[in-house]
């Protein structure tokens, strides 16, 4: 049994924690508001129960073996003082968040040579009420294969969430990316869910995003072959029209959305080798514009 923080108890917090708790460790939940107990439900099945230890304060927290990071990206310095507080010597970070800075995220806020873990989590998750999650389809959590990694996965041993290690873990953020830059930005500006993909043009959009974020990601040093972007691309057209995307949700909810590792990302890479994203630009200063007017 580990001890384990987890920062950030929204969807994807709230249902790690409780895969964590299914898996026998002892998890505490850092949180604004305290919830008494942690409700996890699959689409379509019963409901799970767990006590949940939640503190709402830092001065309550105490060095953990393991803290897992699971806010937005851009929420990342808000809690420092978590990090602060969680973080020992002897402590591991996990960082599940979108993009493929995870660990350049939470480097600045820990102790030089914590090892960082970052995570390319594939769950669709939904918070119901404080401590309670939906979940469907699939629950895969990938890592680099290291020592660390290995570690992470040991942790998930009984539970819902199958966690694996990969040895081409840069490929992996990418092709993630791949799914989320394109849905991402087209169902927060045209504030419609999946259905939108549909719609005239709209996959031409998807297309070309895509195009940006292959050449970018290739000279990163993913391995993206040929065929990808028409499979998303019939991925997406594939998709239930209800779906929806965390961009989409604190759109609607009018809430700050993470532009920057979602989409920016390719545009401030794309420079840095001197690939041309023009598409991606353009688009960048209206999803902040929309962000920013969220966090008024």
């Amino acid at each position: 049994m580990s001890r384990i923080i987890v920062i950030g108890p929204g969807a994807i917090g709230c249902a790690v924690g409780a895969a964590l708790s299914q898996a026998g460790h002892q998890v505490t939940f850092a949180a604004r508001t305290a919830f008494a107990e942690l409700s996890l439900r699959k689409e379509g099945e019963a409901v799970q129960m767990f006590p949940a230890t939640v503190v709402t304060t830092p001065k309550d927290a105490s060095p953990a073996e393991w803290v897992f990071v699971c806010v937005k990206t851009y929420q990342v310095p808000d809690v420092a003082h978590w990090l602060e507080a969680a973080v020992g010597p002897d402590t591991k970070v996990a960082v599940l968040q979108n993009g493929v800075e995870q660990r350049e995220n939470v480097e600045p806020f820990v102790p030089a040579g914590t090892p960082i873990v970052p995570v390319i989590i594939d769950l669709s998750a939904s918070r119901t009420a404080p401590g309670a999650v939906v979940w469907k389809r699939i629950a895969i959590a990938g890592v680099p294969e290291n020592e660390a990694g290995q570690a992470f996965c040991a942790l998930f041993a009984g539970s819902f969430v199958t966690a694996e290690t990969t040895k081409d873990f840069i490929t992996r953020g990418w092709l993630k990316l791949c799914n989320n830059a394109p849905s991402g930005v087209i169902l927060a500006l045209s504030g419609q869910r999946m259905k939108v993909m549909r719609a005239p043009g709209i996959e031409n959009v998807a297309r070309a995003i895509l195009r940006e974020c292959v050449a970018v990601g290739r000279a990163e040093g993913a391995s993206l072959d040929d065929a990808l972007i028409e499979r998303q691309i019939a991925a997406f057209l594939g998709a239930d029209d209800d779906d929806g995307n965390s961009m989409y949700e604190d759109r609607m909810a009018g809430r700050e959305m993470e532009w920057k590792a979602r989409n920016a990302v390719i545009v401030t890479k794309g420079a840095q080798h001197g690939i041309a994203t023009p598409v991606s630009a353009a688009l960048v200063p209206l999803l902040a514009a929309i962000s920013n007017a969220g966090r008024r």
